[in-house]
């Protein structure tokens, strides 16, 4: 208060002053006599004024404030005013100093600019609203300017950081593959995560997986160990789903969309996402019925082991065991008996578990999108460029260059969409050796696992190798015909479509 009082009584010392040194100057001599001009080297009266410096500035500084559990990146803009009086002296010495003497000089020979008479902005002697226009040009930045600035993308909006919850302890594949998969979708891609139990610290969380014994899509809350839980993927698919396997269900096409970078009503995406839950998730489910997983390798696999169903008989005796799958794994990074168990600990190996189970997911992904699927569009091309210039009835199929075939023929033959591609009409196909430069025909197999065939090679050709075969079928560039009779090769893709004609007709 003292401080603003003396800031207020400034101007009426510098104005006492004033008058003071105006009433003590000499007033004249007597009559008849005359004062003689100053000279030019005589000091001049000194004078003090003072004046009022105001100066803004504006500050913003980014920052997290946390509320309620959320986090929340905020930035925080202030502005400060100062205002600081000078007291100037000039005269006396010639020289000028301010009431600090430190030096100081005009820096413009000119009047400093004021408000025009005709502008008018409502404030004492006309002073104009900021923004307004003279004959000069504006005089300062309207509001709209700053507001104009605040809604620059430049200027970061408050981001809420979504939060997955878990359960904590010992942690498994279905939960650690769960957590990694939604941080692939665009919500939940930078979530945090809590590992808990407390039912009060779950229902702050955006999202919950594998605890809380309630499976409410609608709610976000994905868990499968609650009684009377039987929910299934669907699509033939009939093993009991783990956190993993729901997760995948609700989320599994957007990640894949998001990894191939393709929409979500793509029909390669459902593809895909049927393929990856068949050979990726179906690894976790329930003893409710025997699964033999031959074919189903990944997330259906983590669905079954997660809910404890036997891959095969309980009454057949393995001859061994294998620790080297994916579950497995997972669960090797638990701590040992004798080792710490404190949260931090164990927190951080279920996101280093997490981090494994999703670089096993995105590699299976990548690979069926990259190398599996591009398959698929060229076995349906080469069906249709074969039936037109090798043959006509669908039974020989040329590829011109090697591809995993036989799972996507399968698939297609029982696809309608699919025009070219009947059940059961392919009989042989024909391929380059990818490392020996020679040709091979061999016979479709009856399922996708089996050796048995359509329609195996003739018997007669069977076991037959170079000259001996050749003079046996009477075609040129013979290599071998297999003792099955599966599986034959020649020298030439002319010789081998030769093999395949000839055998249609024996």
């Amino acid at each position: 208060m003292n401080i603003l009082l003396a800031v207020l009584l400034l101007p009426l010392l510098a104005l006492a002053q004033s008058s003071s040194s105006s009433g003590n100057a000499p007033s004249g001599s007597s009559s008849g006599s005359s004062q003689p001009p100053a000279s030019s080297s005589s000091s001049a009266p000194a004078s003090t004024a003072f004046t009022t410096i105001v100066s803004t500035a504006i500050s913003s500084i980014p920052t997290i404030i946390v509320s309620g559990g959320n986090r929340v990146e905020t930035t925080i803009v202030s502005t400060s005013v100062f205002s600081t009086v000078e007291a100037i002296t000039t005269g006396g010495s010639g020289s000028s100093s301010n009431a600090s003497t430190s030096s100081s000089s005009s820096t413009s020979s000119s009047p400093l600019p004021t408000a025009p008479t005709n502008v008018n902005g409502g404030g004492q002697g006309g002073a104009p609203f900021p923004g307004a226009s003279g004959a000069n040009g504006a005089f300062g930045p309207d509001d709209g300017t700053f507001m104009s600035a605040l809604d620059s993308p430049e200027v970061k909006r408050p981001k809420m950081i979504k939060t997955i919850g878990t359960h904590n302890g010992t942690f498994h594949c279905d939960e650690a593959l769960a957590v990694f998969m939604l941080r692939q979708t665009s919500t939940y891609r930078d979530a945090q995560l809590k590992r808990t139990r407390d039912p009060a610290v779950l229902a702050t969380c955006d999202i919950v997986v594998d605890v809380g014994a309630v499976y409410d899509e609608s709610k976000q809350l994905f868990d499968h160990h609650q009684r009377g839980f039987t929910e299934v993927f669907g699509h033939g698919f009939e093993t009991k789903l783990s956190s993993a396997g729901l997760v995948y269900k609700h989320f599994g096409q957007e990640i894949i969309a998001n990894r191939v970078q393709l929409p979500v009503s793509d029909s390669k995406v459902n593809v895909l996402w049927l393929k990856v839950y068949k050979v990726v998730i179906i690894v976790c489910l329930d003893v409710s019925s025997q699964l033999k997983l031959s074919a189903k390798e990944f997330i259906e696999a983590i669905d079954a082991i997660d809910n404890g169903i036997s891959q095969y008989p309980t009454d057949i005796k393995p001859r061994y065991r294998n620790r080297t799958d994916l579950s497995s794994r997972v669960g090797a990074l638990n701590p040992w008996w004798n080792q710490s168990t404190d949260a931090q600990t164990v927190d951080g190996l279920f996101e280093k578990a997490s981090a494994l189970t999703g670089q096993e997911f995105l590699g299976k992904l990548d690979y069926y999108a990259n190398a599996w699927l591009p398959a698929r569009d060229l076995l349906i091309a080469s069906v249709s460029a074969s039936k037109k210039a090798v043959d006509p009835s669908g039974k020989i199929i040329l590829f011109e260059q090697f591809l995993p075939w036989k799972e996507h023929l399968f698939e297609l033959e029982a696809d309608e969409s699919v025009a070219d591609i009947q059940p059961g009409q392919a009989i042989y196909v024909i391929y380059p050796d990818e490392t020996a430069g020679n040709w091979r025909v061999q016979a479709v197999p009856l399922t996708p696992e089996s050796f048995e065939s359509r329609k195996a090679l003739p018997e007669v050709w069977r076991g037959l190798r170079d000259e001996e075969l050749s003079k046996a079928s009477g075609i040129d560039g013979g290599i071998f015909i297999h003792a099955s009779g599966f599986i034959g090769g020649n020298k030439t893709k002319e010789g081998a479509l030769k093999i395949a004609q000839k055998a249609l007709e024996m």
